[in-house]
C-alpha cells in the first residue's frame, strides 16, 4: 500500500498544462526569467511568503495562472494584485487562464437504454414533485452557456495610446515599443521597461540605462539592473549592491544593499546584512 500511496504523489502533470507552461516561458529573456523575486520590487511578507513556498526566480510565477498562485498558502487578493503588478513592472505576466473544458455528453444519455423505461413509469408515479426535481437536474442549455464565456473582443483604437500604455514590440530577438499604430521606440534592445515618469529602463549588452519618448539615452548604459522610476527615484544595481538614482543620473542613495524596491509613499524597503528596513529618500533606515 506504502507504494501505491507514494506512486500517485509523484504523478506526472498533465500533458497540456505543461505545453502551456513552455509556451509562457518562451515570451520572455533568460535575464527576465532568472530574476531573483527579490529583485521584483516586491513587499518584505510578499518575498518571505513565496520564498517560504520555494518561489525563488521569476520563471517560478510566470509559469503559474492565477488558480496556481492561489495554492500558494497563506496567498491572498491583495498579494496577488502585488504580485501582478511587480511582474508588468518587469514586462511580465501571468500565464493566462486556462480555457474551461467543454463537458463532454454521457453516451448513456444519447442512447438511452430500454431496460431504464420501467423505471420511467415508476417515476412519473410520484407526480410534480418528481418532475421539479428532473427539472432542477437539466443540465444548462449549452447555447447560453457558450454565449457567457464568449471572451469580449478589445476595444478598436481610435487614438494613438499615451506613453505609459505603450505596446512592448518584438522584432528579430529585441525589443521595442508602439503606440497602437506606429512603431515609436525602435525595436532595438535586448530588454526594455514601462514609461514611468517619462523614463523607460532599457538594457544592451547586459548593461542598463533609461531613454526619454523620442529614444533618446538620458542616462547612459552603465548599470547592472535599472528599475522604473517611482517618486522621483530609481533602484539601480552597481556590480551586486543597490542604491537609487535621481533623472539626472545622481546617485542620491550610495549602493549597499543586497536587494530594494521602488519607491511608494515616500519609503522602499531595503536588504542588508540579511535583514530588512523601511528606507527613506533622505537615506535613514528603519529596521524591521
Amino acid at each position: 500500500m506504502a507504494n501505491k500511496k507514494f506512486y500517485y504523489k509523484k504523478r506526472k502533470p498533465a500533458a497540456k498544462n505543461v505545453e502551456a507552461e513552455k509556451t509562457q516561458i518562451a515570451k520572455y529573456s533568460e535575464k527576465q526569467l532568472t530574476t531573483p523575486v527579490e529583485n521584483l520590487g516586491l513587499s518584505p511578507a510578499t518575498l518571505e511568503l513565496l520564498v517560504k513556498n520555494r518561489v525563488k526566480i521569476a520563471a517560478d510565477i510566470v509559469k503559474r495562472n492565477e488558480k496556481d498562485m492561489y495554492k500558494i498558502q497563506g496567498l491572498n487578493k491583495k498579494i496577488l494584485l502585488e504580485v501582478k503588478n511587480a511582474l508588468k513592472q518587469n514586462g511580465m505576466e501571468l500565464r493566462p487562464d486556462d480555457a474551461a473544458p467543454q463537458p463532454k455528453q454521457n453516451v448513456a444519455d444519447k442512447q438511452p437504454n430500454k431496460s431504464d423505461e420501467p423505471k420511467k413509469e415508476k417515476r412519473a408515479k410520484f407526480g410534480l414533485a418528481d418532475r421539479d426535481e428532473k427539472t432542477e437536474e437539466k443540465p444548462q442549455n449549452p447555447q447560453k452557456r457558450a454565449e457567457v464565456k464568449k471572451p469580449e473582443k478589445p476595444e478598436k483604437l481610435t487614438e494613438p495610446l499615451k506613453i505609459e500604455d505603450w505596446r512592448k514590440v518584438l522584432k528579430g530577438g529585441k525589443w521595442g515599443y508602439s503606440n497602437g499604430f506606429n512603431i515609436v521606440i525602435p525595436t532595438m534592445y535586448d530588454e526594455i521597461f514601462a514609461f514611468k515618469e517619462g523614463l523607460a529602463s532599457v538594457e544592451i549588452d547586459e548593461k542598463c540605462g533609461y531613454i526619454d519618448k523620442d529614444n533618446n539615452l538620458v542616462i547612459p548604459l552603465m548599470y547592472d539592473v535599472a528599475m522604473s522610476f517611482s517618486e522621483g527615484l530609481a533602484m539601480v544595481c552597481v556590480g551586486e549592491k543597490c542604491g537609487y538614482i535621481n533623472k539626472d543620473n545622481e546617485m542620491v542613495i550610495e549602493p549597499q544593499f543586497d536587494a530594494a524596491t521602488a519607491f511608494e509613499d515616500g519609503e522602499a524597503k531595503v536588504k542588508k546584512d540579511g535583514k530588512w528596513a523601511t528606507l527613506k529618500p533622505d537615506g535613514s533606515l528603519a529596521w524591521i
